[in-house]
């Protein structure tokens, strides 16, 4: 390996290093400041052990790969010298190096990739930024795999082996936050990703600016949403409504009675829990709710197993989302089709009272599929009464799907090839042609987003020379889409097809080339000029 090429490594692996550590301490800090209540102890320790917990990934990491051929190179030295000083602040060479490094492989079997990645798997609210923690260590173990110019066999084990460790640590069955075979069995404050610069201290303490700002802040996360266009219109008229019931009310005139409570009806992944955190936070800024903040549950989370303990467990529930909202999912199970629910029924029965005594400052929002909830709410007159607001939450479209997997990509330093967003967009348009309400949405694309990474993973690993642009450009080779094996998805991208974007000038439809997607596009009629980062996928029927 040449110095320029040395260097270069050297440069790559010092930007993976400071992304861990960042992850990790901002990751401490964010939670410690919105969720104080989830850490044991004081925000500072959960830093400093989030801080060693950063190293200790980095340790792992490193020795799983370079003990995987029972050699230590010179790269492979110098690799460990650059993570010794990011460590530790220290330079090390020769006989220190080596003492330093016979240190570093005994810490590392000391350490299991679990405890290593555990704040993400056990704390609910930090689960969205386990693809980070996934993507960091794959990068750092390819670098160091591909230090010394080549991949020894042995290595390319060990890579495969390692990404098959660090995914279970970070999604074992029955984890918080992991999509649809998660549990869900307790109650749990939660948010879609880490936001460290958001606002998080209690409405109650905050300044009238400080309200004005987050208020601010969190109409600004509404817009910024992909998609949910009908959504958003929805939360604003809410909002506006419950806004001029209080003018009106700081004026002394009459007001219209206010139920807060709601429905979101919709397939898995449509933004619901993220839409309830943000109407927690608009409605904590305005005064309307103390708090705003959310708890999460399901059935299992107030229903007992006993006779007896189900009231209570409800009341305990509600008890701690009071000043906030309580975000039940899959509500339609408290209701029992035969009526021989009794359990579920004592629930219900329990949260309407709770819903009517608490509804100066309790927003209980109930989500599940559309029909279900509907059913739901017709056949229990409770429940209709009480409910006023219903929110469809619609399916993604392909090219919002797409948009949120360069979200995806955006954060994590990937970037996709035209190509990769052709391949990509006709296999999220075949699948959305052929959804059913188990349609996954934005968990669909990032089980995409995942499985894309490892295909990325795979096709680098025998790669000898690294560069920057082969670690984070994902070809069409790369791209995966659960549900579409490769072939599949390569005749679909050979049907005769046309990739259309609405023109911003005269609102036309102009048809582009796949070789346009991701870049500026001129449309012939107006002449106007705008990005085509996606578009809609037309099948071309034959007429023959």
């Amino acid at each position: 390996m040449s110095d320029f090429q040395e260097s270069r490594l050297i440069g790559l692996l010092s930007r993976v290093i400071r992304d861990c550590q960042k992850l990790y301490i901002d990751s401490a800090n964010w939670l410690g400041k919105r969720y104080p209540t989830l850490i044991d102890g004081r925000t500072a320790d959960f830093v400093r052990l989030m801080d060693d917990l950063h190293r200790g990934l980095l340790i792992k990491v490193y020795v799983e790969v370079v003990r995987a051929d029972d050699r230590w190179t010179g790269p492979e030295k110098r690799v460990a010298a650059a993570m010794i000083e990011h460590l530790w602040g220290e330079k090390l060479v020769g006989a220190e190096l080596r003492q330093a490094a016979i240190g570093l492989f005994e810490q590392a079997d000391r350490l299991s990739w679990h405890a290593l990645v555990a704040p993400f798997v056990k704390h609910g609210p930090l689960a969205g930024a386990r693809s980070q923690v996934e993507t960091i260590t794959l990068r750092l173990a390819n670098l160091v795999a591909k230090c010394d110019g080549k991949t020894m066999p042995q290595e390319a084990e060990a890579l495969h082996r390692l990404q098959h460790e660090i995914d279970s640590a970070l999604y074992p069955v029955g984890a918080v936050g992991g999509g649809e075979s998660s549990s869900k069995a307790y109650a749990r404050q939660t948010t879609a990703d880490p936001n460290p610069d958001q606002t998080s201290e209690n409405p109650e303490q905050l300044s009238d600016e400080q309200k004005r700002k987050q208020l601010a802040s969190a109409k600004r996360e509404l817009d910024d949403l992909i998609g949910l266009d009908s959504v958003k219109q929805r939360v604003k008229s809410y909002t506006n409504f419950l806004r001029l019931q209080q003018q009106r009310s700081d004026k002394g005139l009459p007001t219209m009675p206010i139920s807060l409570h709601m429905v979101f009806a919709g397939n898995p992944g449509t933004g619901k829990t993220t839409v309830a955190r943000i109407i927690g936070q608009i409605l904590g800024a305005m005064g309307t709710l103390s708090s705003g903040h959310v708890v999460e549950t399901d059935r299992s989370g107030l229903v007992a197993q006993y006779a007896g303990q189900t009231a209570p467990k409800t009341n305990k529930l509600v008890d701690s989302a009071l000043g906030g909202v309580l975000f039940i999912d899959e509500a339609y199970s408290l209701i029992d089709a035969s009526g021989d629910d009794a359990y579920g029924r004592e629930a219900v029965g329990t949260l309407l009272k709770r819903m009517e005594d608490s509804r100066d400052d309790l927003v209980v929002i109930l989500a599940g599929y559309s029909g279900e909830m509907k059913q739901m709410i017709e056949t229990n007159p409770g429940l209709k009464s009480r409910i006023n607001t219903q929110i469809e939450f619609e399916d993604y479209s392909p090219e919002d799907l797409g948009r949120i997997f360069e979200s995806m990509c955006e954060k994590n330093r990937y970037e996709l090839s035209p190509p990769a967003r052709h391949r990509l967009l006709v296999g999220l348009d075949r699948l959305y042609r052929q959804r059913d309400k188990h349609f996954g949405n934005g968990r669909l694309v990032r089980n995409a987003f995942e499985d894309t990474v490892r295909c990325l993973a795979d096709r680098v690993a025998e790669v000898a020379t690294l560069s920057e642009d082969l670690l984070t450009r994902l070809t069409p080779e790369d791209i995966s889409v659960p549900g579409i094996a490769p072939e599949q998805l390569s005749r679909s991208i050979a049907e005769p097809h046309k990739l259309q974007v609405r023109c911003g000038g005269c609102q036309k439809s102009v048809t582009i080339e796949p070789t346009s997607l991701g870049r500026k596009v001129r449309c012939r009629l107006c002449r106007h000029v705008q990005p085509a980062m996606w578009a809609e996928v037309k099948r071309v029927v034959s007429q023959d």
